[in-house]
C-alpha cells in the first residue's frame, strides 16, 4: 500500500524513560491516526536531556518501546517514523528507527553528526538510511544532520522523493531552521518532513515549527510553537513539476571534480 498521507506528531516527551507514560501517550497518538505514515521527533521516548541516564533508559531494538509501538502501527495500518536511544551491545546510539504496518522494524538510521553533550554518550552512526516504498523514496535524518550539505548530497545522487528530519531544535537555533529545511528541499528536489519537539528541558527550550517544505523550498504548512500535528498529503504532480522546472536530478554531473588550489599571496 503506497503512503500517501503522512502526519507530524509536535510532541513534550516527559524526561524519563518510556515507561513513565510517555510510551502510553505514543501508542496512543497512533492508534489515533488516519495518515499513513506517523512521524514523532529525536529521542522522542525519553525526552533529550538523559545522558546522565542514558545506559537505564536505552533499549534494544526488540524491547517493549519497539514492540509496542509496532502493536499500535498494526492497530492503525499505519507506518511510523520515531526518535529513540538504542542499546546494541556496549554501543549506545541517537536513532531514528521505522516500524511498519504489519509492525516490524523495517529500518533504523544512527545519526551521524552529534551535536554538544551528545559527542559524550552516543557512538555516532555510519551509514545513510533510505526507504523505499511503493510510491516514494525517503531519506532519512536526525536534528544536526540537517547542517551538512555532504549529507544532503548523498540523498539527492539516491533520488530520494521525501526527506525526513526529526528533531529536538532548540530556540537558540531557530534562525537557522527555516533557511536549512528550504535549501535541503530545493537542492534535492524532494519534499521535506521537519518533525520538530516543544517544551523545556533544563535550560533548553525547543522551538517546535514543524514544517512541510514543497520541493521547491517553499513552505507548504508549519506550525507554531505549542505541541500539535501536522498533516499533509503527498503530491506526485508537485514534485514532476519542481522536477520539470529545475532539472537539477537530469544535470547532476555524478563525476566528484578534482580541486585546483591556487595562491595569490605575494612571497
Amino acid at each position: 500500500m503506497a503512503i500517501e498521507t503522512v502526519r507530524l506528531v509536535q510532541f513534550a516527551p516527559a524526561l524519563g524513560p518510556p515507561d513513565d507514560g510517555t510510551l502510553d501517550r505514543i501508542c496512543e497518538t497512533v492508534r489515533r491516526t488516519d495518515a499513513d505514515l506517523v512521524v514523532f521527533p529525536e529521542l522522542t521516548t525519553t525526552g533529550y536531556h538523559i545522558f546522565d541516564r542514558l545506559p537505564a533508559y536505552a533499549e534494544p531494538i526488540g524491547g517493549e518501546t519497539t514492540t509496542r509501538i509496532g502493536r499500535a502501527a498494526v492497530s492503525a495500518d499505519t507506518h511510523v517514523l520515531f526518535g529513540m536511544a538504542v542499546a546494541n551491545g556496549d554501543e549506545i546510539y541517537n536513532s531514528a528507527v521505522w516500524i511498519d504496518r504489519d509492525g516490524a522494524v523495517r529500518g533504523r538510521y544512527d545519526k551521524r553528526q552529534l551535536w554538544g553533550e551528545e559527542k559524550t554518550v552516543f557512538t555516532p552512526g555510519t551509514d545513510l538510511l533510505v526507504v523505499e516504498g511503493s510510491n516514494y523514496t525517503f531519506g532519512i535524518q536526525i536534528c544536526y544532520d540537517l547542517n551538512f550539505p555532504e549529507q544532503s548530497a548523498s540523498f539527492a545522487k539516491a533520488a530520494i522523493d521525501v526527506l525526513i528530519n526529526i528533531s529536538a531544535w532548540s530556540v537558540s537555533m531557530s534562525s537557522d531552521w527555516d533557511r536549512l529545511l528550504s535549501a535541503r528541499a530545493l537542492e534535492n528536489g524532494a519534499y521535506v518532513l521537519a518533525c520538530n519537539r516543544v517544551g523545556d528541558e533544563h535550560e533548553t527550550t525547543f522551538h517546535g515549527h514543524s514544517a512541510v517544505y514543497n520541493p521547491d523550498g517553499t513552505i507548504a504548512a508549519r506550525l507554531k510553537s505549542d505541541a500539535g500535528t501536522l498533516s499533509r498529503r503527498l503530491s506526485d504532480e508537485l514534485l514532476d513539476r519542481e522536477r520539470n522546472r529545475n532539472p537539477m536530478r537530469r544535470d547532476r554531473r555524478e563525476r566528484s571534480a578534482e580541486i585546483t588550489r591556487i595562491s595569490i599571496e605575494r612571497d
